[in-house]
C-alpha cells in the first residue's frame, strides 16, 4: 500500500477519505518545515500538497525522488494550476479525486535529481535558472547601473531576464529606465504573497516591461518612498523570488547597500532584513565599489560585513581611472583578500544610455561576470515566458 503525507491547511482533513482503499495517510501537516523533518526519518511514496509557494518551496521540491518519490499538487484556480504545472517533478491536479490518475507507476519514478522549479528542458538540454544579487556599500558606487548592465547583456544573449529593485533605502531602477513606478511592482508582489494570492498571472500583471532598441527585459520596480520599507519583508520577498526563479532564466536583484541587523530589539521588523535574506539565499552576489580612497575603504568594510552571509562575491570596481586600477585592485586584495573580477573605467557620467551602450560594446566583459555567476549564455535561446 502506498504511503502518503499531506501538506496543507487543516480543512483538507475532510477529504482524506479518497485514499482509504488504496493508500495509507501517515500524517497531515500545515508546514513545509514539518514535512522536511518527517521524511528525513521516514521517507514516503507520495506527498499531496496544496499548490502554493508557501508549500512548494525549493526544499520540498528537492525531496524528489529521494525522501519523497512523487508530489501531487492541488490547484483549483487556473492561474495556480498554470504555475504548478510548470514545476519539475510535480503533477498538478484540480481536485483530490484526480490524484489516482496523476500518480506515476513505481517503475516510472524519476531517477536522479530533478532539481527545483528552476529546471526545464530546452533544446534537449537541462537548464537551471540563476538568481544574482547586486550589492554595494553606501555612497552610490553604481549598484543600479551594474544591475542594469547585467540585465542588458543577459537579455541580449536571448535569456528571459527579470530585474528586481529591492533597495529599501533608495530604489532607482524605475527612474533610471524611465518606467512608471506609481505602483511598485515588487511591493505589490509581496502583498499578493502575504495573502497567498501570488500566481503566474498576478506576477505578470505587476511586472513592467523595459524595451529599448534591441534590448528587452522584465522589471519589478521598487518602492518610490523609503518610508514604505515595511512592505517588503524577508518572508514575502523570498516567496516572490522563488516564483521568479521558476519563470525566468536569470533573475537579477538590486538590493542596495543596507544589510544591517538590528540585534538590540528582539523580534523587531528589520529594515534591511530583506537585503540580508536575499544576499544569503541567492546563487551569486556581485559586489560593486568605487576605486577612490573613500569608496575603496567602504567596499573593504562592506565585504567584511557580508562575509558570513554569502560565498565569495564577484567584485566589480566602478569608475576606475585608468592609471589607478591596478593599485586599487592590489589594495583590495591586501586588505580584504578579494580579487577584482572586473574594473569599469571612469566615464562621462552620461547616465543610463552610456551605461547600456558600454554594456553592449563590452558584452564579453559583462558575460564573464554572468558566466562566473553560473549563468549559461547560449548564442540564441527561446524565452520561457512569451508575452
Amino acid at each position: 500500500m502506498m504511503v502518503i503525507g499531506v501538506l496543507g491547511p487543516p480543512s483538507r482533513a475532510s477529504v482524506l477519505s479518497v485514499f482509504d482503499n488504496w493508500a495509507e495517510v501517515t500524517w497531515g501537516v500545515d508546514s513545509a518545515t514539518d514535512v522536511l523533518e518527517r521524511v528525513a526519518v521516514n521517507p514516503i511514496d507520495l506527498l499531496v500538497t496544496d499548490a502554493s509557494v508557501m508549500f512548494l518551496t525549493d526544499e520540498i521540491l528537492h525531496l524528489v525522488p529521494h525522501s519523497v518519490k512523487q508530489i501531487v499538487a492541488i490547484a483549483e484556480s487556473d492561474g495556480v494550476f498554470e504555475w504548478a504545472a510548470r514545476l519539475a517533478g510535480v503533477s498538478a491536479v484540480r481536485h483530490f479525486s484526480e490524484i489516482p490518475n496523476a500518480i506515476r507507476p513505481q517503475s516510472e519514478t524519476i531517477e536522479g535529481d530533478v532539481g527545483s522549479p528552476l529546471r526545464e528542458h530546452v533544446a534537449g538540454d537541462v537548464h537551471t535558472s540563476r538568481v544574482i544579487a547586486v550589492w554595494g556599500p553606501v555612497g552610490s558606487p553604481g549598484v543600479t547601473t551594474t544591475a542594469i548592465s547585467l540585465a542588458t547583456v543577459s537579455a541580449a544573449a536571448g535569456l528571459s531576464t527579470l530585474l528586481c529593485d529591492v533597495d529599501t533605502r533608495g530604489s532607482s531602477v524605475a527612474i533610471a529606465l524611465g518606467l512608471v513606478d506609481e505602483a511598485p511592482g515588487f511591493a505589490s508582489a509581496c502583498r499578493l504573497a502575504a495573502r497567498n494570492e501570488l500566481t503566474v498571472s498576478e506576477l505578470r500583471r505587476v511586472i513592467s516591461r523595459f524595451d529599448r532598441k534591441d534590448v528587452s527585459f522584465d522589471v519589478l520596480t521598487g518602492i518610490p518612498r523609503a518610508g514604505r520599507w515595511a512592505e517588503i519583508s524577508p518572508e514575502k520577498a523570498r516567496i516572490v523570488v522563488t516564483m521568479a526563479r521558476s519563470l525566468f532564466d536569470v533573475v537579477i536583484v538590486d538590493v542596495g547597500f543596507g544589510i544591517e541587523e538590528n540585534e538590540w530589539i528582539d523580534d523587531a521588523p528589520q529594515r534591511d532584513g530583506c537585503a540580508r535574506d536575499i544576499v544569503r539565499s541567492v546563487d551569486s552576489v556581485v559586489a560593486v565599489g568605487r576605486s577612490d580612497a573613500v569608496g575603496l575603504s567602504r567596499l573593504i568594510r562592506g565585504l567584511d560585513e557580508i562575509r558570513d552571509l554569502c560565498p565569495t562575491p564577484l567584485v566589480v570596481l566602478n569608475a576606475v581611472p585608468s592609471p589607478s586600477g591596478g593599485d586599487a585592485a592590489d589594495a583590495l586584495r591586501r586588505f580584504s583578500g578579494h580579487e577584482v573580477r572586473m574594473a569599469i573605467p571612469k566615464d562621462s557620467r552620461g547616465g543610463l544610455d552610456d551605461a547600456m551602450s558600454r554594456a553592449r560594446q563590452s558584452q564579453n566583459v559583462w558575460r564573464k561576470i554572468l558566466v562566473e555567476a553560473g549563468v549559461g549564455l547560449p548564442v540564441a535561446r527561446v524565452s520561457r515566458w512569451r508575452r
